[in-house]
């Protein structure tokens, strides 16, 4: 049994994975914090609606004509972005400002400590389910 075909387990991954990516992003940021020029990147946020509308639907028995069906789409890729607001630029015009980097990886960290929790959570209660936790 794939759990990623449960949409709660596909959603949580792919926090997980955004999570992922964008903490080596903000890495990258604070390993170019004395690079002339740098300029922090971030990733795009993902659009709750966006994930609703582009997650798997249950397909449902189609036993008569009458009967309607739709198939699900699947999410688009990760996006990064040039950070918009910079708040202070060096004489070399080197943008980051490593406590904010600093704050956004370990909003990253909690957040993926979270999903991780869920995702523990969300195994128990199929295995409560299944009657295999003891």
């Amino acid at each position: 049994m794939d759990l990623r075909n449960i949409p709660i387990f596909g959603a949580i991954q792919r926090r997980m994975e955004w999570l992922n990516q964008r903490q080596q992003l903000l890495a990258q940021n604070v390993a170019n914090s004395d690079t002339p020029g740098f300029r922090p990147r971030d990733l795009k946020p993902v659009n709750f609606a966006d994930q609703l509308a582009g997650a798997q639907k249950l397909k449902l028995a189609v036993t008569a004509p009458s009967h309607k069906s739709e198939a699900g789409a699947d999410g688009g890729p990760f996006r990064a972005d040039k950070q918009r607001t910079v708040y202070e630029e060096s004489p070399d015009g080197n943008a980051v400002n490593v406590e904010e980097q600093m704050l956004k990886v370990a909003e990253a960290r909690i957040d993926y400590e979270t999903m991780t929790t869920l995702y523990r959570k969300h195994i128990d209660m199929v295995k409560t389910v299944l009657g295999t936790r003891k």
